[in-house]
């Protein structure tokens, strides 16, 4: 080869590494410099960016606002919006999906309370506020879940840590589309050996269930796992047998109806270790895997990925010495008995990351939030499943394409004109036994919504006078659940309406005929 085709493959050759390294080495993002933030979840949304759900913090202490962070695929960001008043806390957990391509978040807010109140908002595709609600209840009170329904409506987990009902700690809401309650269910109250439990994720099941992860206490501390259906009726709860102690952190659904969880679980001469907790969908516990042996003083596993249904990917924070507080943090790629094929450094670091996703082009995408320089900030990273960093996507992607004008990045007052007063929610038993009436009062029709729990068929439906006379009669066929009655012959007064289905289950609702 001549000394000029030789020097020119050798340029050519560094040229290719130089580009190379400059497309590779674009991670981590980091997010928040200067502003103390806190990054919760992350997804992917319809245009193949991601959206962050997170919160800023004052001096690292006070959370002011709830954020949201929305990026193209190489994690640059594109737009962001604070939420909130820097005059009173708020904060956002979790977030969801929607059927319209919008967004469903929970969190909490001390607009009304200084001990905070759970809180709900649904943006539409521009990041918009469609609605927001604020749900009251003495003492300090959290939404620490939300699920979105295919059919658009949204079921809530609320925290509880005060007011007059200790017993109940943790309760799911069913709101409608547009986050009106239609129930309340309080759980873990079949089970007296269960108490000072918390929530901490809420998933919408492959079998169209529910299950709700956290702690309890039994006597000890323990990860705790709840499934219910989705009228919040309890199946099982699970308090994990194994350890001293522990928590329950994100869990993964595989299609052989198995449930891993990423967990701390407590033995005697270890505080804590990360572990891969499996059980399946009856709540009937299968194995545990040390993940990282007894090698470490201290550790823990928080978010969970399945990648397919023999790799999982979990976050892990751990130390040598419980003393030094000098940890770090990692992404481990497991198979399905705990056993590590893979590992990689994150950074030195005693917080694990706080969620991993897979996108679309199958890369591991995970977040986490570290003070490594005093300041707490957001980290992005993005990989491919052998955990390298993924190289940067030169193609034109079109984001934000449903959105009809360009969002831009804002700080917006939540403004949540819609409370509730928790306990003035119906109870599932309560609203499984009553009629919706509109209008009312009314003057000539009314229209009756049956709960969703109603058999199907003919309905037996009385009208009563506060007397308790019968005044109207009729055998129906409920179209949707709904019935119309023509009231134009009943006078002036409170009436009840009751209904008789095919199961026998009697429903009643009252109404007023304004004339």
């Amino acid at each position: 080869m001549k000394i000029h085709n030789i020097i020119k493959f050798a340029i050519l050759t560094i040229l290719f590494f130089t580009i190379y390294l400059s497309f590779s080495q674009n991670w981590p993002k980091i997010y928040g410099d200067g502003i103390q933030a806190y990054g919760k979840e992350i997804l992917e949304y319809y245009d193949a960016g991601y959206v962050i759900c997170g919160s800023i913090l004052n001096n690292g202490e006070v959370f002011e606002y709830g954020w949201l962070i929305k990026t193209d695929i190489n994690g640059n960001i594109i737009w962001d919006c604070k939420f909130g008043d820097a005059s009173y806390e708020n904060y956002f957990s979790d977030f969801d999906k929607t059927p319209d391509n919008g967004l469903i978040i929970s969190g909490s807010t001390a607009q009304q309370d200084i001990e905070q109140d759970p809180l709900f908002v649904k943006l539409n595709t521009c990041g918009e506020i469609e609605w927001c609600k604020i749900f009251l209840r003495d003492g300090f009170n959290t939404a620490s879940g939300i699920v979105s329904l295919p059919n658009g409506e949204y079921i809530g987990m609320i925290q509880y840590f005060g007011g007059q009902k200790q017993p109940e700690r943790i309760s799911l809401v069913k709101m409608d589309s547009i986050g009106e309650p239609i129930w309340i269910k309080h759980l873990a109250q079949e089970d007296s050996t269960i108490f000072n439990e918390e929530a901490f994720n809420l998933y919408y099941t492959p079998d169209n269930n529910l299950l709700v992860t956290g702690v309890c206490f039994r006597p000890s501390l323990k990860p705790l796992f709840i499934k219910t259906d989705l009228f919040g009726n309890q199946l099982w709860d699970l308090a994990w047998p194994v350890g001293s102690g522990g928590f329950a952190g994100q869990s993964v659904f595989l299609t052989n109806d198995i449930i891993y969880n990423a967990s701390h679980l407590k033995f005697p001469g270890h505080p804590k270790v990360p572990y891969l907790l499996k059980f399946n969908e009856n709540g009937e516990v299968l194995d545990q895997y040390p993940l990282m042996g007894d090698t470490i003083d201290v550790g823990g596993a928080g978010p969970i990925l399945k990648y397919n249904d023999s790799i999982l990917f979990t976050g892990t924070t751990w130390m040598y010495d419980n003393s030094s507080w000098e940890g770090f943090c990692d992404i481990l790629k497991i198979d399905t008995l705990g056993n590590p094929l893979s590992l990689r450094r994150l950074i030195d670091d005693t917080n694990p990351p706080t969620s991993i996703i897979k996108s679309h082009d199958e890369k591991v995408i995970t977040i986490g939030t570290f003070a490594v320089d005093g300041n707490w900030d957001i980290y992005l990273w993005k990989m491919n499943s052998d955990l390298e960093d993924d190289t940067l996507y030169t193609q034109p992607i079109t984001y934000d394409s449903l959105c009809p004008h360009q969002i831009l990045s804002d700080t917006v007052d939540l403004d949540c004109s819609l409370f509730v007063n928790i306990d003035e929610i119906p109870t599932k038993e309560e609203y499984e036994s009553t009629i919706k009436i509109s209008p009312n009062p009314a003057r000539d029709w009314i229209a009756l919504t049956l709960p969703d729990n109603v058999s199907s068929g003919d309905i037996e439906l009385g009208i009563y006078n506060i007397f308790g006379q019968e005044v109207l009669k009729r055998e129906v066929i409920p179209t949707d659940r709904m019935i119309s009655l023509n009231i134009s012959s009943l006078s002036f007064g409170l009436y009840i309406a009751v209904c008789k289905d095919q199961k026998n289950r009697m429903l009643k609702g009252k109404f007023i005929v304004k004339r």
